[in-house]
Parts: structure tokens; sequence; C-alpha cells
């Protein structure tokens, strides 16, 4: 069992659901934002890492479809473990499908495992990004950026979840990259894997960033009330 957070917080990922939730949605992100489960019931950290690996030695599919046999044939310890590997495999298959989506030109390298949170508005936005990428645009100059994962198999990203999701991301680029090369809107974004999709950091970004601010407030406002 783990402790509730006392401080407000939120992932990056749960943060572009609540921004286009319902008031019963975003309640419930709160209240699961401050009671986390133990990592041990977290379901996709080894779809996770299997898709950084192939990202970032080569985006050769041999590398995806082993680990994808390696999760149908381990042995699983519990019922929620059995489920929890059917989920990883079935990630992979869905990765496997949609490789094109994921066709970024730049050089991957896989990010710091936890990085410092963005502070906005009294609450650490946790975005921990699963790959750096760096590229060159066309005068040759370096750009630099970063790939999330999203993962759900019945929630699938909207179109402004994930551009939401992207903005966040391309500021925690600007913060954090900026000595790799300038960030580049093109090489910051948000794969939802189960359905297939990248949503690229949109070129117009204050209102959404200012909306941002506005549910980080209304986060840490009813933080000590859920």
């Amino acid at each position: 069992m783990t402790t509730p957070r006392e401080n407000p917080c939120v992932s990056v990922n749960q943060l572009g659901q609540y921004l286009t939730g319902t008031p019963s949605l975003r309640k419930r992100i709160i209240q699961a934002q401050k009671n986390p489960v133990d990592p041990q019931y977290l379901r996709y950290p080894a779809a996770a890492q299997a898709i950084t690996e192939y990202l970032c030695e080569g985006r050769d599919e041999v590398i995806l479809r082993y680990h994808q046999r390696r999760l149908l044939n381990a042995q699983p310890e519990s019922d929620f473990d059995a489920h929890r590997l059917a989920l990883c495999a079935e990630a992979l298959h869905r990765c496997l499908a949609t490789m094109e989506e994921l066709a970024v030109h730049a050089i991957a390298s896989p990010a710091d495992q936890d990085p410092a949170p963005l502070e906005v508005a009294g609450v650490a936005i946790k975005v921990k990004p699963e790959v750096l990428l760096r590229g060159v645009d066309a005068r040759g100059h370096m750009r630099s950026g970063v790939l999330k994962l999203y993962f759900s198999k019945h929630t699938p990203l909207d179109e402004r979840a994930g551009e939401y999701i992207a903005t966040v991301l391309q500021r925690f680029a600007e913060e954090r990259l900026e000595q790799r090369g300038p960030v580049d809107p093109r090489l910051v974004g948000v794969f939802d894997v189960f359905a297939g999709r990248l949503f690229v950091a949109p070129r117009a970004q204050q209102r959404r960033l200012n909306d941002v601010a506005l549910a980080c407030e209304e986060i840490a406002g009813r933080w000590d009330r859920n």
C-alpha cells in the first residue's frame, strides 16, 4: 500500500485527460494522483521499455517481435500478472501494426527515467518522456525534441487531449533540452500506442498553456478535498 501524496501533482498524460474530461473524471484523476497504486501494479512498463528499445536501437521490428514473444511466453505469478503480460503483448502488436506513425526522422536516445517535474501553478507535472530526439533542419542546424508514450486500451486520446499533452511536452523540452539544440515542434509528440496515433506539438500554444495553468490551479485547490 502506498502513502498518499501530500503535495499536488499530476502526470502529463492524466493532465491531458483532465483538461478535456467531465467533472466526475477530473475528480477521479485527482483522487488517483493523490493515492497512487503500488508500482508493482503498473500495467505497461514492459511495453514502454520495449518500444523505447525499438526506437533507440535501429527501429528493427524484430525487437518488438522478440519482446512480444517473451511476454506471451512468460509464466505469470498471479492473475494480475497474466493480465499485465497480455496487455503489454497486445500493445506491442498494435505498435507493430502502426509503425509508420512512429517514423520520426531523428536520432532517438532513452530519456532520463526520473526528471524533475514541471512546476505550474503549485502543481508538479510529471512529464517523464521515454525518448529524446535529435534532428537536423534544412540548414544543417541541430534540433531537439521528446516523445511520450500513452497507454490506454479503452480510453484513446482525442485531438484536444493529445495537443494539450504535446504542448506541455514542448514546454518541458524548452526548459530542459535547449543545450541540445532549439526545440522543433515537429520532434515533440505523444504516441497513443493502442490507437496508433501520434500527436505533435501545435504551433499555437499560448491559449493551451493558459488552460494548463488554470487546470493546475484547480487541481491544487481541490487537492486537500479529495
